[in-house]
């Protein structure tokens, strides 16, 4: 689980108990909560295409679940390798593919191995990588509709209760009823766009940034390994994909 994205949802529901605790049966409405949630949710679903219009949850929880990335871990596989290779040969890396975790290096390395021209290998691996990050966009880009969608539909609410509002006058006691309508419809769309699904989609977008730079450093490194560049030539090229952190990491993890 991502920390990071489950202390944010407890601190922001914590604020929001506290800034309202004087008057939290207040705040909660069962027809704003129909018109700005559900209301919202169906404006998304026309928007996406059936394949993941239903799948909405599965986009929150990607935002909580933490992938594994470790580039470190990576570059030391990727110079093992090129060590092996410029000694032994590039069929000598057959044996190690088995026991590869990363499918998009192992199909890297297995072309390179099965002798298939260089410029081709990177084709394929960028199509991959290119597939992999629409296949990633569509789930923030679900979330990112939704996010828009919550607030206008809080905006929709808040037209429908001025209208009751507007329209019983003469009847005082139905005043309220409908203010709150007309005015927790807005805190709903704001809270659905702040708390779930904006800040999860940015989450998402950043997530396969970093996830999509370790491909390209998979990429150069499967390539430099085939040219039969010096192992030290590649190490030194592929840190530069590292962060400032990791850099440390693995420089610290080589000397140890």
């Amino acid at each position: 689980m991502d920390l990071s994205t489950l202390i944010g949802l407890g601190l922001a529901f914590v604020a929001i108990l506290i800034g309202g605790y004087s008057g939290l049966g207040q705040l909660w409405d069962t027809n704003s909560f129909f018109i700005t949630v559900l209301g919202s949710v169906g404006g998304m679903m026309i928007a996406a295409p059936k394949d993941i219009s239903f799948k909405f949850v599965t986009a929150i929880m990607m935002g909580i679940k933490e992938p594994k990335i470790d580039s470190v871990e990576i570059l030391k596989t990727l110079y093992s390798f090129a060590e092996k290779a410029r000694r032994e040969g590039l069929i000598s890396l057959e044996a190690d593919l088995e026991g590869l975790d990363n499918e998009f290096m192992k199909e890297g390395l297995r072309a390179a191995v099965d002798g298939t021209d260089p410029e081709e290998i990177r084709k394929i691996l960028e199509i991959k990588m290119e597939l992999f990050e629409a296949e990633q966009g569509k789930w923030s880009g679900l979330l990112n509709t939704w996010g828009t969608l919550a607030p206008a539909y809080g905006m929709i609410g808040t037209l429908i209760g001025l209208v009751l509002m507007l329209g019983s006058l003469n009847d005082p006691s139905t005043i309220g009823p409908n203010m709150a309508i007309a005015l927790i419809t807005t805190l709903y769309g704001a809270l659905v766009a702040n708390i779930f699904t904006l800040p999860i989609a940015e989450k998402i977008g950043r997530r396969t940034s970093i996830q999509v730079n370790l491909l390209r450093m998979i990429t150069e490194g499967i390539l430099s390994i085939v040219s039969g560049e010096n192992p030290r030539l590649m190490e030194e090229k592929l840190k530069a994909f590292l962060s400032p952190d990791e850099k440390k990491k693995y420089e610290s993890e080589k000397e140890g």
